[in-house]
C-alpha cells in the first residue's frame, strides 16, 4: 500500500512509481461531475487510462482487468463524507491508495 501523493490545482501532474512501472498521473477537477478524474499515461507518454472519476471507496482500475493487473489497484478515501466533491481538498481530506496488483484492498470507512 503506498499514499499517492496528489495536490488540489486545476490540474496536477506527478510521475508515480508503481513498483514495476512509472505512471504519470494527471488529474483534473470536473465541476459538471462534482468529482476529480485522473489520467494515466506510462512512461512513453502514451495514454493508458483516461478520464477515470475518483469516487470514495472504489478500486478504479477495476473495469480495467488487464490494467489492474499490470497496476494494481487504485482507491480514493476521503476524511469526511463528500470531500471528494471539494475542488480545495484533493491530496488534503481525500487521499489516494495504491495497491499493488494482487495486494488486498482494506478501505476503512
Amino acid at each position: 500500500m503506498k499514499i499517492i501523493e496528489l495536490e488540489p490545482r486545476g490540474q496536477g501532474t506527478t510521475s508515480v512509481d508503481l513498483e514495476d512501472a512509472i505512471v504519470t498521473f494527471v488529474t483534473r477537477y470536473n465541476y459538471s461531475a462534482n468529482c476529480w478524474t485522473l489520467d494515466l499515461i506510462d512512461a512513453e507518454d502514451n495514454p493508458i487510462l483516461m478520464g477515470l472519476m475518483l469516487i470514495p471507496n472504489i478500486d478504479v482500475l477495476i473495469p480495467y482487468a488487464e490494467q489492474k493487473e499490470l497496476y494494481g489497484s487504485l482507491v480514493l478515501v476521503e476524511k469526511e463524507t463528500d470531500d471528494y466533491q471539494d475542488p480545495d481538498r484533493l491530496g488534503v481530506d481525500t487521499k489516494l491508495i495504491w495497491y499493488a496488483p494482487g495486494e488486498e484492498i482494506n478501505i476503512l470507512t
